[in-house]
């Protein structure tokens, strides 16, 4: 192992506590980094730390897609995993007494979604957990679990494309989180139900 790579290495085991961020391949020097076994244990280890909920998000995202890409003291990202553009697992304390009342909006998932500023406008009632950026091509959720993820997505995209109205996606999201906690399978909370990247043009009139 070659210095800079040596240093990459304990700067990301030492420093990770400081919020030092570790990268996944290459060093500014074309060194290789961290391998998935090191930035594995160390998401461990630093996740350890953690309050509960985001501890298991991270080990539960771990457990799909592998060790994050870059890894702080309180935020992991995973680049490209699955259908995802981004995955961000924060460790955010709960600012409120109940844990059941309220997302705390742990695990943040982006997909590439092409929009115009006026379906922005038309979707953005549906919930404020989720946030668009035209100039990037981005459609963003943020919530407890990958699952909601696919499913407020999963309906701001039928929205977007004219299939239901913002009240009735809105009433269908509810629905169906009582359908899964009732040990339902739902299969808009399994994946996306659009291909990344749908193209910002108006669903063609019935």
């Amino acid at each position: 192992m070659t210095t800079p790579a040596r240093f990459v290495l304990a700067a990301a085991l030492l420093g990770a506590s400081a919020g030092c961020v570790s990268t996944a391949k290459m060093t500014a020097d074309g060194e290789p980094a961290l391998s998935p076994e090191s930035r594995r244990e160390l998401a461990e280890k630093v996740s350890a730390g953690w309050s509960e909920a985001p501890r298991l998000a991270a080990r539960l995202m771990m457990s799909r897609y592998g060790p994050p890409d870059l890894i702080g003291s309180s935020r992991m990202l995973w680049h490209g995993n699955g259908p995802w553009k981004r995955t961000i697992v924060r460790d955010l304390p709960r600012p409120y007494a109940r844990a059941d009342e309220e997302e705390q909006g742990i695990i943040e998932q982006a997909v590439a979604y092409n929009l115009t500023p006026e379906q922005v406008a038309g979707v953005s009632p549906f919930s404020p957990r989720l946030t668009f950026d035209s100039a990037r091509m981005e459609m963003t959720s943020r919530s407890d679990s990958e699952e909601v993820n696919f499913l407020r997505l999963n309906l701001a995209n039928d929205v977007l494309m004219g299939v239901i109205t913002v009240p009735e996606a809105s009433d269908v999201f509810a629905k169906t989180l009582k359908l899964e906690a009732a040990g339902r399978s739902v299969p808009y909370m399994k994946g996306l139900a659009f291909g990344p990247g749908r193209p910002a043009a108006s669903p063609t009139p019935p």
